[in-house]
């Protein structure tokens, strides 16, 4: 739920009429773009479902068509609209038909004032959505659930397929049979033959959970036979957006180019009782060229297997950065880079924090918390790993923090400016590919390096053979832990023109939905204040629509004037001493980090359980 202050201005039964008073004077918001290109002043034509009326209908706003077979026999065309009615629920798959076109997309969306319309589909359904062959769709502002292999499920078998976008949903518990292969799971863009291929995905503001399927989020993939210089699919973006409880992977591009997964977490991954198929990891990336992984969350992940970790840049990558993220409490590694029968290039791994991974036994002595690893002669070359921050405690004395085991035939892994704090002495274990410099070691005891030939040896050590020039060890204790902490968050309610949050706005409170989430508001309260720019009325069903995933942990102050401007985003003790100040977007890394120095590990307030099987029929 939305908490509003008591005495706020705002009433819920205010912003009720206000959303009523906007919604019922103004047409549909035009489709929005990431990437450059015009956009229709009006829609072709605008299509309505209500579920909840008694009567079948023409489709008008007036009569609206109450199934959605009514829907299914309509081919719909470039520009057309087509709205499910907020607080309604509709039973069966859906699979819309028709294509958009360029600057002219087909919008899938909700109308009217309530929660998320629902689209519930029967156990034996394959998925929710499906778009096959289709391009140029919008698909917002929905509830999806049910089904057995995919929740939503974009595909082709031909073709180059332009302009899906999937934007604010929440897509969950698609539960099926025993997993078979990867090419399954909550949303899933991707082809459905080797002559398929897409160009401009945007995923923006989709929480993706509980399925006994594979993926979160999978762009790409496809278990085909490709050649050598079969085309990439293109221009991918997944922002903003959540997994969490998958049997799987969480977010994955795989087979793309220009890509990224940025502001996002994923926790919860690899819940399979038993390798079935793969070993997953939360957020990662395969045969991807100029992809980027950056400011994203990920934890509690796990694996029957190997693997297990939060971020992975795989084998045939090309021009892959993971940076910015935080990785904590998971039971593989913070970060793995690896290579097999491909070469992965010029990657660079920078600007991470890294708490607390390697958590299974098994899994630290392994990978340790960054793991380097190849097989099948796939070399890794130019790689940098700078400007870390790794905090190991492994619950196997001799594990190491980093394992570097890889083919490096050319340069070696430059691994500099990065800070490591270890309750064991065993820093590295790597072979002589790997160059250290200018690191910084924080522990109570002498840190121990085993790098090439030299096994066990002290920083002096390796320092007389010109090995870890700059280098220094100290011992810095970590923060006193305190029971409670608040955070006070001024942000602007920006609405975009699809009449949806702002990426900006959106990006900010993500991240501190997760971590007031994590905490609970007996030990961090997480209070917004709201500089609104937009029309309330749509700003209410946006933050509505964001609440779906930990309800009633962000609250909002609508009463209390501003004390500071927007993009201020303030740490207090519990009885308003002021601790740190942050200006501009501030990611988990950033505002996680400084939480857990004080608050110590989160109790994990916000697990969730699947939605009751009653549900999904």
């Amino acid at each position: 739920m939305i908490v509003f202050f008591p005495g706020s201005k705002r009433s819920v039964a205010g912003w009720v009429a206000l959303v009523v008073l906007v919604l019922s004077s103004s047409s549909f918001a035009p489709v929005g773009h990431v990437f450059a290109q015009s956009v229709p002043a009006v829609a072709a034509h605008s299509y309505f479902i209500d579920c909840s009326s008694a009567s079948p209908g023409d489709g008008s706003r007036s009569h609206p068509w109450n199934k959605l077979t009514d829907a299914l026999a309509h081919p719909f065309q470039p520009g057309d609209q087509i709205a499910l009615a907020r607080g309604t629920v509709c039973r069966g798959g859906f699979a819309p038909q028709g294509s958009g076109s360029e600057g002219w997309p087909i919008r899938l969306t909700a109308y009217g004032h309530g929660l998320r319309p629902r689209i519930v589909a029967p156990p034996m359904e394959r998925q929710i959505l499906l778009l096959f062959n289709q391009e140029y769709w919008q698909i917002d502002s929905l509830d999806l659930s049910g089904a057995d292999e995919y929740g939503i499920f974009v595909s082709g078998d031909k073709g180059l397929l332009h302009h899906i976008y999937l934007k604010n949903l929440y897509v969950h518990d698609v539960t099926g049979g025993a997993l078979k292969n990867k090419d399954n799971g909550l949303v899933v863009v991707g082809p459905s033959s080797a002559a398929a291929v897409f160009n401009d995905v945007l995923v923006d503001g989709v929480d993706a959970a509980h399925t006994n399927q594979w993926a979160g989020i999978l762009i790409g993939g496809g278990n085909y036979a490709y050649t050598p210089d079969a085309p990439l699919n293109r221009q991918i973006e997944v922002r903003n957006s959540t997994v969490h409880d998958v049997f799987g992977d969480g977010i994955i591009l795989f087979r793309d180019q220009d890509g990224s997964i940025k502001t996002s977490a994923a926790w919860q991954t690899g819940m399979q009782p038993t390798q079935e198929v793969g070993t997953p990891n939360a957020i990662w990336t395969w045969t991807c060229t100029n992809c980027t992984v950056e400011d994203n969350e990920a934890y509690l992940t796990d694996s029957p297997g190997v693997d297990g970790g939060a971020y992975d840049i795989d084998w045939d990558n090309t021009r892959n950065t993971v940076q910015r993220n935080y990785a904590h409490d998971t039971q593989g590694y913070c970060v793995a880079v690896f290579a097999a029968g491909y070469t992965t290039s010029e990657s660079a791994v920078r600007d991470n924090l890294c708490i607390d991974n390697g958590l299974s036994p098994r899994l630290a002595a392994l990978q340790g918390a960054v793991y380097l690893h190849t097989w099948n002669d796939g070399p890794i070359k130019g790689l940098e790993f700078e400007n870390n921050t790794i905090q190991w405690n492994p619950p196997v004395a001799d594990a190491a923090a980093i394992v570097n085991d890889a083919l490096i035939p050319d340069s070696p892994v430059y691994f500099r400016h990065n800070r490591i704090t270890s309750t064991t002495p065993h820093i590295y274990r790597s072979n002589a590919q790997f160059a250290p410099s200018a690191n910084t070691y924080n522990l109570a005891g002498t840190p121990l390096f085993t790098l090439g030939d030299l096994h066990d040896a002290s920083l002096a050590a390796l320092q007389a053979v010109g090995k870890e020039s700059e280098s220094r060890v100290v011992h810095i204790p970590l923060p006193t832990v305190v029971k409670a902490l608040r955070i006070e968050a001024y942000i602007d309610i920006d609405i975009d023109v699809d009449g949806l949050l702002a990426p900006s706005a959106r990006a900010q409170l993500v991240v501190l939905r997760d971590l007031a989430g994590q905490y609970g508001p007996d030990r961090l309260k997480v209070l917004i204040h709201p500089h609104s720019r937009s029309a309330v009325g749509l700003e209410v069903n946006a933050l509505r629509d964001l609440e779906d995933v930990y309800p009633g942990v962000l609250r909002y102050d609508y009463k209390t004037p501003a004390k500071a401007s927007a993009g201020v985003i303030r740490l207090l003790t519990s009885s308003g001493t002021p601790l740190l100040e942050w200006h501009g977007f501030q990611d988990a890394a950033a505002l996680g980090g400084a939480v857990r120095a004080r608050l110590g590990a989160p109790q994990y307030a916000h697990m969730q359980q699947p939605s009751p099987l009653e549900e999904k029929q």
